[in-house]
């Protein structure tokens, strides 16, 4: 069974244009990411996919794997449209803006993915109050079993009275098969919830496709804007000082 991971990538973007190549501790963020996944996985199987020449060209010059799509509306798509490019039995996304990704929760959707090929699944992790009402985190619910019943950014679930009890929110790191990859393809920018959430994931269930949350340490963070870069220098240093 071949599993790759795919590191999607673009410099367009509203709040932090050009971000996969801004540096991080004199590092391009997308180099941090790769190097966090070759701690797991072996470079022959890591990949950039990336819509931009330019960083094209940095993969070239730093023997980093790259496969150039057309334009993608998600992370989601771009994906499926490296997987007509690269055959493999599963798609592992990392998203090119988590430098500091947690290593234990790439591992642990390998080794998920490895016993359930056949199921798209994600990571969640428990979200504290402040989360719970922060729009920018998506909040999961989920069976007993992990299965997915939907996800919102907006705060779910509530109790009868409208407040906070306990819930859990999502961390975006995925498993995919080429199956699932080409369905959610096929609905790409039809189905409603999708839009109207602004959170890709529930396309799949709106098409009918079972999605599986597994529990995750989720203490990487994202860098959307320039305040982040300086909490993700500041991780680094602590972490390094550790070692």
């Amino acid at each position: 069974m071949r599993q790759v991971i795919v590191i999607p990538a673009r410099m367009k973007g509203t709040r932090l244009p050009g971000k996969p190549l801004i540096k991080i501790l004199n590092k391009p963020m997308i180099q941090h990411v790769w190097e966090r996944c070759e701690q797991v996985i072996k470079r022959d199987d890591i990949y950039v996919a990336t819509e931009d020449q330019e960083i094209k060209n940095f993969c070239q010059k730093n023997n980093i794997k790259c496969i150039i799509t057309k334009p993608a509306e998600t992370a989601i798509d771009r994906i499926k449209l490296f997987s007509d490019e690269v055959e493999a039995d599963s798609y592992i996304n990392v998203q090119g803006d988590e430098p500091i990704v947690n290593i234990d929760d790439i591992k642990s959707l390998l080794d998920y993915n490895l016993k359930f090929p056949d199921r798209v699944v994600f990571g969640k992790t428990n979200a504290n109050e402040q989360e719970f009402y922060d729009f920018s985190k998506a909040k999961v619910v989920c069976e007993k079993n992990g299965r997915l019943l939907y996800s919102s950014r907006a705060g779910i679930p509530l109790t009868n009275k409208g407040k906070f009890f306990q819930a859990e929110r999502a961390i975006w790191l995925y498993a995919f098969n080429k199956i699932s990859l080409n369905k959610y393809f096929q609905n790409s920018g039809k189905t409603n919830l999708d839009q109207i959430e602004d959170n890709e994931i529930i396309r799949f269930l709106e098409i009918g496709v079972p999605v599986y949350c597994i529990d995750m340490i989720g203490d990487s963070w994202a860098v959307d804007e320039k305040k982040d870069i300086e909490i993700v220098e500041n991780r680094i240093k602590s972490y390094e000082k550790k070692i």
